[in-house]
């Protein structure tokens, strides 16, 4: 399904496309190239809503961080963490484990000494890339964080965000 833009002069003539098969949204400029592809997910994510159309329960930011956490045969593995919040946090990982194992992680926020260790469940899987900024990983909810750790979390995510002039929805 296709809608093209009629009231906004900047974007007159601009089609956006909705692909029910793998849930995305496409915007072609006048002449029919596209020009941006988001996966319907990321773009409710960025609206700050969950899967139920509810305000996230906490803020989140977009940084990368270090994190170290147990597979399934107990190795330790390492990722980076491309997104955090007082929730949870999204590792970027081209093998991630399955949705709704259990695993217990750690990493550090930056200028900060203390380390911050969470046990964590995946919610979701991303196997494969989507975009350039969509890459394979997983959602971890934390299950078990302490409230310290969760505080301080939360405190850096939301000093960041002041600093870059965004405020949560």
């Amino acid at each position: 399904m296709k809608l093209t833009v009629k009231q906004s002069k900047r974007y007159q003539g601009y089609r956006i496309g909705i692909n029910a098969e793998d849930e995305s949204l496409t915007v072609e400029n006048a002449q029919g190239k596209q020009v941006a592809r988001l996966v319907l997910e990321d773009f409710l994510d960025r609206l700050g809503a969950t899967q139920h159309g509810f305000k996230r329960q906490y803020p989140r930011l977009g940084l990368g961080v270090h994190v170290k956490y147990i597979d399934l045969e107990g190795h330790l593995c390492e990722g980076i963490a491309s997104t955090i919040g007082g929730g949870g946090l999204f590792i970027e990982q081209l093998d991630p484990l399955s949705e709704g194992v259990e695993t217990s992680l750690e990493f550090s926020l930056p200028a900060s000494k203390n380390i911050i260790t969470a046990r964590a469940k995946v919610a979701w899987v991303r196997r494969k890339f989507l975009q350039k900024l969509s890459y394979p990983g997983m959602g971890l909810q934390f299950l078990a964080i302490s409230e310290r750790d969760r505080a301080e979390l939360i405190h850096f995510v939301n000093t960041f965000n002041e600093r870059r002039g965004f405020q949560e929805f």
